[in-house]
């Protein structure tokens, strides 16, 4: 029995799907399947019922499952051991990040990382929070930042509270007052991607807004905005900054705060290179190590 098969085996019996599978672990879904097959055959037993609707463990593949997770946790201990003797942690954490790289001190948390665990390397993909939590559920990113309500299968480290303000274009009469059924009728360039923005703005001005365009790239949405196209959020520094320079006009009236976390999912704390990030952040943002 290969230590592999059993990596796939409860990939599928998680997300009971093979696709799914394929992405949490990086191969392809005929990999996943020959590796299920492979196991079946060795034990002679099926272990899913196969649908339309997906892959079902089958009582068998039940009693595996709790086995295989053993396994796994124990490998993973393995490591966690080698790793504290060795003074070496060796990977890559693949982080999630929904701000600008000054706002989370990116280069200060580099430089820390390099002195502290230079074995480890760090791969950034700029995204909303509602795609960091899914793909940190997948195990396409290994941690992140977000805004918003932490679910209860993530262990978070609070970072900042941080305001959010509304931005116009230099077109937009910032003197009107204007009701929220009438803000919500302007144009707007909201996040999309399930973004716990989007879905307070629709508390405040309503379900009906107009919007024309979506991105969670905050970048994008302030140049969209200088262009014309509509009202859209972004932090309170960078709107500050932006209305210096003459490029948007700030409207006051909608400003929230929201605390920005930086996550992991809780079922991976003991990774030694999760575990390692995670001390970092907690150093980096002052809190309890």
């Amino acid at each position: 029995m290969e230590f592999y098969h059993l990596r796939s085996f409860v990939a599928v019996a998680q997300t009971g799907n093979l696709t799914q599978a394929a992405k949490r672990l990086y191969t392809t879904p005929p990999a996943i399947s020959a590796h299920i097959k492979s196991l079946e055959a060795e034990l002679a037993t099926p272990l899913f019922i196969r649908s339309s609707k997906g892959m079902a463990l089958t009582e068998k593949g039940q009693l595996l499952l709790t086995k295989a997770q053993v396994t796994l946790d124990s490998a993973v201990d393995l490591v966690n051991l080698a790793a504290e003797n060795q003074h070496e942690i060796i990977g890559t954490f693949k982080l999630g990040n929904n701000l600008g790289v000054e706002q989370v001190k990116l280069a200060e948390f580099a430089e820390n990382l390099q002195e502290n665990c230079p074995g480890i390397s760090l791969v950034i993909r700029q995204q909303s929070s509602g795609k960091t939590l899914n793909d940190i559920r997948n195990q396409q990113l290994d941690g992140g930042y977000v805004f918003g309500e932490i679910p209860d299968d993530f262990i978070s480290v609070i970072a900042m509270e941080q305001t959010i303000t509304t931005i116009a274009p230099l077109t937009f009469d910032v003197s009107q007052t204007l009701t929220a059924s009438e803000l919500g009728q302007q144009p707007w360039v909201m996040m999309g991607e399930y973004c716990p923005f989007d879905e307070l703005l629709k508390d405040k001005l309503g379900k009906n807004i107009a919007s024309v365009l979506k991105s969670s790239d905050d970048g994008t949405r302030l140049e969209l905005v200088k262009k014309s196209f509509g009202l859209s959020f972004i932090t309170l520094e960078e709107a500050q900054l932006a209305e210096k320079d003459n490029f948007v006009r700030i409207i006051p009236s909608l400003n929230f705060t929201a605390p920005l976390h930086f996550v992991i999912a809780k079922n991976r704390a003991q990774d030694p290179v999760i575990k390692a990030l995670l001390q970092e952040v907690r150093i980096l943002w002052h809190q309890q190590v």
